[in-house]
This record gives structure tokens, sequence and C-alpha cells, in this order.
């Protein structure tokens, strides 16, 4: 009787520490899942706050070249909007159209132009699969200099979807015009966009051009009020400049008295 009872007494203490163990153990992985979980947040919001950021500076240096190119910050600003509206209804994201679009901008005569030529870009990007980067780059160069300046555009067959035979002189003026004809409004290429919108990666990109403009209308006073104390901080460097430069001699000597 007496083993017995001794028996279950340490098998009820071994019991109770086994458990007391174990609550430990999930006390402190509760505690690590905690500080992991905030960890993970505070990396997520320093990762949406330098996404928002980019954008901005993208959206910001977009404006000024364009203000720039066509001649006025209301006609640089109506440009991009076009280009907004534009990525939001094709199967090329907002961030390479806008990459692509200083070449484009260059051959455009104002913003409303830019949509033009923005349609043909986008449906020659369709039927050639070339990216829509590489698309711009060869129309802004058929466009200053004839389809024969365009060297991809001829790898790619673009010579003679426009109808122009080999060997044959073709000027500015034709090429333009017969890149109207094919790739736009009614042209044969003219609904390549459309249909390409219509698949799944086309849907997907449309989507997170949508997201893109989501972060652009957070930004119409974020990125304001990030210019702005960035600004200040600048001023305040450019005003205690000596200090500022003594301190950091001071770090840096730190190591030679060692």
């Amino acid at each position: 009787m007496t083993k017995k009872v001794h028996i279950d007494i340490v098998a009820k203490d071994k019991t109770k520490q086994a458990i007391n163990s174990t609550k430990k153990s999930l006390g402190g992985l509760k505690k690590f899942a905690l500080a992991a979980g905030a960890a993970m947040a505070a990396i997520g919001t320093v990762r949406v706050i330098k996404d928002l950021v980019n954008v901005g500076k993208e959206i910001e240096s977009l404006n000024v070249r364009f203000k720039f190119l066509f001649g006025s910050a209301n006609e640089g600003a109506k440009a991009f909007d076009n280009l907004a509206t534009f990525a939001g209804r094709v199967p090329f994201s907002l961030q390479e159209i806008s990459a692509a679009s200083g070449n484009l901008a260059v051959v455009s005569k104002d913003a409303n132009d830019l949509s033009r030529i923005l349609e043909i870009t986008g449906n020659v990007a369709a039927v050639t699969g070339l990216d829509f980067q590489t698309t711009a780059s060869q129309i802004q160069r058929a466009f200053s200099g004839g389809i024969a300046a365009a060297d991809v555009f001829r790898e790619k067959g673009v010579r003679s979807l426009l109808g122009f035979k080999q060997g044959a002189k073709v000027s500015i003026e034709d090429t333009v015009k017969a890149f109207e004809e094919n790739f736009s409004g009614e042209g044969r290429f003219g609904k390549a966009t459309d249909e390409l919108a219509n698949t799944f990666e086309g849907t997907v990109s449309m989507i997170g051009d949508k997201f893109f403009q989501l972060k652009q209308a957070i930004n119409e006073s974020f990125f304001t009020e990030v210019t702005a104390q960035f600004g200040d901080l600048n001023k305040a460097l450019d005003e205690n400049r000596e200090g500022f430069l003594a301190f950091g001699r001071a770090v840096g000597s730190i190591g030679n008295r060692t």
C-alpha cells in the first residue's frame, strides 16, 4: 500500500512538472510568436511606406518630365492622367508604361497625341510579343527616322505587317500613317490590346494598376507631407552645417585614438 502511494505521488509530481514545463515552453513560444509578429508587422509597415514613397517619386519625376516635354504643368498633368487611364484598361503595368512614356512623349505633339501613340504602341506590343518599353523605343525610332530606323521591328516582321516591301524606301510620314492605319482605331490590329486584356495575365496586370492608383491617391497628401518634412530636415542641416560636420569629424576621430 505504501509503495503504491509512493508511486502515485511520484507519478503525479512528474506529471505536474511536465505540465508546468510544457506551459513554460508554450508561454515562451507565445512570447516569441508575438515578438515575431510585431517584427513582421513593423517590417511590413516599413515596406508599405517605402513602396508609397517610391510610387510618389515615380509620379513626381514623370510629371516634371511631362511638364517640360509638353510645355506646361497643365498639359503635363493631362498627359499623366491619360497615361493612367490607358494603363487601367490594357494588359501592361502602369510602371512599365510610365518608364516608356518618355520615348513616346518625344514624338507626341501634346497630351492627346500621346494617347494616340500609346494605343498604337500597346497594339504593336500585343501583336509582336515585345515588352512595352522596347516597343516604345522602337516606335520612337520609327516615328523619328522611318521604319528602317527601328531594327528590332525589322526582326519581328513589323515592316511586313505594315505592308511595306522589303528594301523599299519609306518616309517618316508614310511610316506614321501605316502605323495609324494598321494599329489604331478600326485597323487590322487596332483591337489587339483589348484581346490581350481579356486573358488572365492581362486581368492580373490591370488589377495591379488599380492598386498603383490606390497608392497614388494615398500619396496625394502623404507624399506631399513626406516631401515637406524632408525639406525641413534639409533646411535644418543647412542652417547647422558647421555643427553637423564637426560632429562627423568627432565621430571619425574616435577610431584614431584607440
